[in-house]
């Protein structure tokens, strides 16, 4: 039986554990392992997208072309798959979709982990809302300069750590548009199995 000292010894000990993942993110100790991720899926009516499929095939993942809808990937693959066991997919889509499949992820116990949210801003700029795991979120590699926004999102969800993060909350701005029918915004994301403590 754990006696009260035992117990104050563990709460401490416990305390100390966002302090030592910074450290040694900073020391530069290896980050957790990389979220398997089963399919990426983009919006075919959209470059943005296009162009964040192609990265992200070029990186290794199975991309997915949806054109908005993404009912036929969903009961022609992606059913199929979750009910086998959870795995994660990501993207980069409207808002839609990722409703849809953020919806249908809660049946598999599953959820967001990731997710950036990119917007129309003045002097044809994109502003990035990123929430998400802090390893993957302060790296972000999104320069004023950079037209290549939709790139660096491939990078991001093919790089998103497995288990448990700390998650922040960050604000970028860079090069590029979006089209005129984009709904506003689009949105990347990772969605994966909730982890538990």
């Amino acid at each position: 039986m754990t006696n009260r000292r035992e117990f104050l010894q563990i709460g401490l000990a416990a305390s100390t554990w966002p302090l030592a993942s910074r450290a040694a993110r900073a020391a530069g100790v290896a980050e957790a392992a990389t979220l398997p991720l089963y399919k990426v899926v983009y919006d075919a009516r959209f470059p943005a997208s296009v162009a964040f499929a192609r990265h992200a095939a070029t990186l290794g993942a199975s991309v997915v072309g949806i054109d908005g809808d993404m009912t036929r990937f969903w009961y022609d693959d992606l059913y199929h798959r979750w009910r086998e066991g959870p795995v994660a997919i990501a993207g980069l889509t409207a808002h839609g979709p990722l409703f849809c499949f953020e919806q249908l992820a809660r049946d598999q116990r599953m959820r967001v982990v990731f997710r950036a949210e990119h917007r129309p801003a003045a002097n044809d700029c994109v502003a990035h809302a990123l929430v998400g795991p802090a390893a993957l979120v302060e790296n972000a590699r999104l320069e004023p300069a950079d037209a290549g926004w939709a790139e660096r999102m491939a990078e991001l969800v093919t790089r998103c750590p497995a288990g448990r993060a700390e998650i922040v909350v960050a604000e970028r701005t860079s090069r590029g548009s979006l089209p005129a029918d984009a709904a506003d915004s689009l949105y990347s994301w990772v969605i994966a199995p909730a982890v538990r403590i």
